[in-house]
């Protein structure tokens, strides 16, 4: 016989890495592994409130297929999987080859209840719970389920309540009772708040900064931002030294109000002094000045010298330096009432890009991702050159979030990037239809998907409907044709409408069809050319006629068909941030379209095309 052991516990504290204790009984265990013995039978005991097809729906091992000591691992992981059960142990009868999976299940929760809340509804204390009804226990839930009304009740002022927990249990059905018992105390409200040490500025300009204010509830997360703001104005305003003591918490003898007192050192005022640089061989002095956002003179903001420092970070980073560190000497003069500044540098060593990983993809394929990155494994591992990808990632347009995560490695000179990327909805279908007295019904349909089968392929279906006009179009682009970058597109589309004359409604019909072909080299990141080749035919038909059979239209005196071949080619250089909002950088295209002459058809000319656009960030 021959018994595999799980506990739950275990599982979770070793990340599921099993704990086995096998017992061998003379030699059969060896001989029936190498053999393949088939199982006879498997069977499920121990259970009280789980259905048994429930269980065998997680397990692999069936009757009269070969035992396997891996498969019966990965049955029991399953197993606890469900969280339904605390222990799962099996054994293995090697004279049958019969399977026995006994396990323990959780206490099964029949019901929940509240007593003592009259200011919180029930339904509002469920709502916080991670847990219900007709779920299995679990301890930590229940944990995370009691933090969380506390904090809806502190919220809402009672920060005196008491929570506690009676779970209870029915040994003959193993199933659980939950009692909350709460007592809710009195509603504390801010009775008013108080500062000292205030002289530089009037009181009332620092409450301002605060939202723990008089007749509102106490909260210690808010009080904690108020003094983080407090600090964060002193320093932005020259005092440096400035020091906030712990709150002072009083309250009234009904204790249904609180006093709050802050005492403030404010220090003295201090304005930017001398700034020296040491360390630094990659960069010039007159370099790293030009990156500093404050002149000496000037009040000490805190805000400006933290710009300036992580300035200065980014000139390295964007030459590979991600290991530069920039420590500050802060030598103050307070009789001068100047705060010099003196930057150490640690330049550090060049960092290279190792390996690259894209996590949070669910149908695109990775390599659609990576193809976007403009440094690739091996390069110096450039900052503007990470941000640039980003910026591209962003430009597929399915993309909804990207956020790099630089890992160590075993070499201090290589850093592997990780990409986690949120995928958005790639695809759109739209519809719409309407109705006016001339064009009476029409609708449309379009289906436009931007990351066909998740190679990044862009697909467009258009149908345009009514009594007067049918139109569809389909177009198709691969981005990287070939893995390469080079865009391949192919579109076409055939459109049919009634046209008026003049008082004649419905005079003839127009009909357009045609096509195109487009490839588009990219040679930089920058810049790309495209070239295209269009063929279009337009018919004119169904002219209204008068009973000698003469056109009533005499500028279309017989039906017409016009072909227009053409080619065209577009030079464009675009370093826009985002093609769908950009905020800066430009957009410049030239191009010229020629057609007829060797192209054939009957329709002739050349067209050049100029166009340029600038974006720039507005003022907020």
């Amino acid at each position: 016989m021959i018994f595999i052991l799980y506990n739950i516990d275990t599982m979770k504290k070793l990340s599921l890495a099993a704990c086995f204790c096998v017992l061998f009984c003379g030699s059969s265990w060896a001989q029936s592994t190498e053999n393949g013995y088939k199982i006879s039978a498997v069977a499920i005991e121990g259970l009280r409130n789980v259905k048994e097809k429930t269980v065998k729906g997680q397990i692999k091992s069936k009757a009269g297929k070969n035992y396997s000591e891996e498969t019966v691992r990965s049955d029991i992981k399953n197993i606890l999987g469900l969280n339904f059960f605390e222990d799962v142990e099996v054994a293995v009868d090697t004279a049958t080859w019969r399977l026995t999976f006994q396990v323990k299940e959780k206490p099964y929760i029949k019901k929940i209840t509240f007593k003592g809340n009259k200011k919180i509804s029930v339904g509002k204390l469920r709502e916080e719970m991670t847990f219900k009804e007709k779920d299995f226990f679990d301890r930590l839930e229940l944990e995370e389920s009691k933090r969380k009304i506390e904090i809806l009740y502190a919220d809402r002022g009672y920060s005196d309540h008491k929570l506690e927990v009676y779970p209870t249990i029915d040994e003959s059905t193993n199933h659980m009772t939950i009692t909350f018992l709460i007592t809710e105390g009195n509603r504390i409200t801010i009775g008013d708040v108080k500062l000292e040490g205030v002289n530089s500025y009037k009181p009332k300009k620092i409450l301002k900064l605060m939202k723990t204010k008089a007749k509102k509830v106490f909260k210690d997360e808010t009080l904690r931002t108020d003094i983080m703001e407090i600090e964060k104005f002193y320093k932005n305003n020259g005092y440096t030294e400035v020091k906030i003591g712990e709150p002072k918490v009083s309250y009234n003898e009904e204790r249904t109000k609180m006093s709050i007192t802050l005492a403030i050192e404010e220090g003295p005022k201090y304005k930017f002094g001398q700034v020296t640089f040491s360390g630094n061989s990659i960069y010039t002095e007159e370099d790293l000045r030009k990156a500093l956002t404050f002149k000496p003179g000037q009040v000490y903001k805190e805000e400006a010298f933290q710009e300036s420092r992580q300035a200065i970070i980014e000139l390295y980073s964007d030459k590979g330096y991600l290991h530069c560190q920039v420590i500050p000497d802060f030598q103050p003069e307070p009789d001068k009432s100047v705060m010099n500044i003196a930057f150490s540098i640690e330049e550090g060593d060049i960092v290279y890009l190792g390996r690259v990983y894209v996590d949070g993809l669910g149908n695109t394929k990775e390599y659609v991702i990576t193809r976007e990155l403009t440094l690739k494994e091996g390069d110096v591992f450039a900052a503007p050159k990470i941000r640039r990808s980003i910026e591209r990632i962003y430009n597929l347009g399915f993309i909804d979030s990207v956020e790099p995560e630089i890992q160590p490695t075993e070499k201090p000179d290589i850093m592997d990037l990780v990409l986690n990327v949120a995928e958005g909805k790639p695809g759109i279908l739209s519809a719409g239809a309407g109705y006016s007295s001339i064009d009476q019904l029409v609708g449309t349909l379009q289906l436009q998907h931007i990351n066909l089968l998740g190679r990044g392929q862009k697909l467009n279906l258009l149908w345009e409907f009514g009594a007067r006009k049918q139109n569809y179009e389909i177009d198709w682009t691969e981005p990287w044709f070939r893995q390469k970058p080079v865009s391949l597109g192919v579109g076409v589309f055939n459109t049919e409408r009634q046209r008026d004359y003049g008082s004649i409604y419905s005079a003839y019909k127009e009909g357009r069809k045609g096509g195109s072909l487009r490839v588009g080299p990219r040679f930089s990141d920058y810049l790309s050319m495209l070239f295209s080749y269009t063929y279009e035919e337009v018919s004119v038909y169904d002219l209204p006629r008068s009973t000698e059979g003469i056109s009533l239209i005499p500028e279309l005196p017989i039906e017409t068909r016009d072909v227009t071949s053409s080619v065209s080619t577009q030079l464009v250089w675009d370093t826009r941030d985002n093609v769908f909002d950009a905020s800066r950088g430009n957009r410049q295209s030239v191009s010229v379209q020629y057609a007829g002459g060797e192209l054939g058809g009957n329709v002739n000319f050349i067209k050049p095309v100029l166009r340029s656009s600038w974006f720039f960030p507005t003022f907020w």
